[in-house]
Parts: structure tokens; C-alpha cells; sequence
């Protein structure tokens, strides 16, 4: 886990430039706040919080949040962005520096397909978790991400090419410098939660593209929710 982390040490800065004017990450922060508009005293622990966006507005709309990251680099960078809100470095392929039962939500954005022992993640969330606490979390659509656009002679992108799915491989992407991809399919993420005791709430597949240049009934992402029984 070190070289990852490592990776988005260097890949911090321009990382939070680009989701900053991201299109994607505009879209994504609407189902978010959509889903949660108020909260009142809530704990809730971030994980893999990155340069802190949603970690301070979760403390904006009530809840007393605490984001984590294995970035030290990210961390740097949502303390001066937001000095109000509360962050620590984590390596959250870990244990967690939390007792059991300790949170209300534990809410993870974009963060599970670059972390490559999601089981052990998956179980500690489990453990920080309050009984009926929400674990809610969002990740790139794993049936649509490592694909290939097919175009039409005007330039349109109306499908995607799909060459492996079921078995789960690991890539480089090359967005904001090297950083490691994790592909599972829908089912891992599900069965696995199933197997921690997380019972599914919901599941959202967003319309992501504008449906003139691409094809807007295909998601690049998929969020879902869970309960802890």
C-alpha cells in the first residue's frame, strides 16, 4: 500500500485541480447532497477523504465528521483548505485509530477501486459502524469503465466495447500521474458487503453523459447503500 499512497502523494495536487472543474465529479456531488441535505450531530468518518471536499460538507450540513487518507500530501491539503474541519492520515488498508461501534455513516467517494485489500476495509468499516449505521459509498462503474468508445461517422460515442468483466485484474491509470486501479465486478462489492453484515438500501447508476457527444444511458458510476444489521 506504501507505492500507492506514494502515487497519490505526487497525484494529490493535480488531482484536486481537475475534480475541482470535473464535470463528473459535479454530477456525483449532486447525488450526494441530494442524498444527504441535513444531518444533526451524526458522526461520520470519511474514508479516503482526499483534498476534503465532502468531508466538510458533511461538517456543513450538521455532522460531526472526521475525514482520513493515506495521502499525506492530501491531507496538507484539506487542512488549508478547510481549517475548520477535522482530518487525520490513515492508512486505511489498516486498522482504523477507532474503537467499535463509533460512527453513523462511514461514507467513501471514489476511493474502493484503488484500494487493493477492500475485504479488510470492508470488515473495518463493519467494526467502527453503530448497528443500523449507514456505510454508503461510490466507485467507477465497473461494467463500464475499462471499455472502449465505438463512434459513429458523426463523432457520436453511442456504445462501449467490454473485453473482460468477471475476474478481477488490477491496471495504471494515467489521469493525474500513476495511480493503481483495482477492478472487481458489481458482484465482489456486493457479496462482500452481504458477508459483513451490510444490508443493501439502495443503489443509484447516475446519467453521467450529455447524450450528444456520448451516449447518456451508459453510467460511469455506481453509488450504493447499506445498513449495518
Amino acid at each position: 500500500m506504501k507505492d500507492i499512497i506514494n502515487q497519490w502523494n505526487h497525484a494529490a495536487l493535480k488531482y484536486m485541480e481537475d475534480q475541482e472543474c470535473s464535470e463528473y465529479a459535479q454530477g456525483n456531488k449532486k447525488v450526494v447532497k441530494t442524498r444527504f441535505e441535513h444531518l444533526n450531530g451524526e458522526k461520520l468518518l470519511d474514508l479516503g477523504c482526499g483534498y476534503g471536499y465532502y468531508t466538510n460538507y458533511f461538517r456543513s450540513i450538521g455532522a460531526e465528521a472526521i475525514g482520513i487518507d493515506g495521502s499525506e500530501k492530501m491531507i496538507e491539503i484539506a487542512r488549508k483548505r478547510y481549517p475548520l474541519t477535522e482530518f487525520s492520515v490513515v492508512d486505511i488498508t489498516m486498522p482504523f485509530p477507532f474503537g467499535d461501534n463509533q460512527f453513523d455513516l462511514v461514507f467513501s467517494n471514489q476511493v474502493l477501486m484503488d484500494v487493493e485489500n477492500i475485504d479488510f476495509v470492508f470488515s473495518e468499516c463493519k467494526r467502527v459502524l453503530k448497528t443500523g449505521g449507514i456505510f454508503y459509498y461510490s466507485i467507477v462503474h465497473p461494467a463500464f469503465y475499462d471499455c472502449h468508445w465505438l463512434k459513429d461517422t458523426n463523432g457520436y460515442r453511442y456504445a462501449k466495447v467490454i473485453e473482460k468483466y468477471i475476474k478481477p485484474y488490477q491496471f495504471s491509470n494515467q489521469f493525474w500521474g500513476e495511480t493503481e486501479h483495482f477492478h472487481r465486478s458489481l458482484s465482489y462489492y456486493l457479496n462482500l458487503a452481504a458477508q459483513n453484515g451490510l444490508v443493501l438500501q439502495h443503489t443509484a447508476e447516475p446519467v453521467s453523459y450529455d447524450g450528444k457527444n456520448k451516449n447518456s444511458d451508459l453510467p460511469l458510476f455506481f453509488f450504493a447503500e447499506y445498513r449495518k444489521a
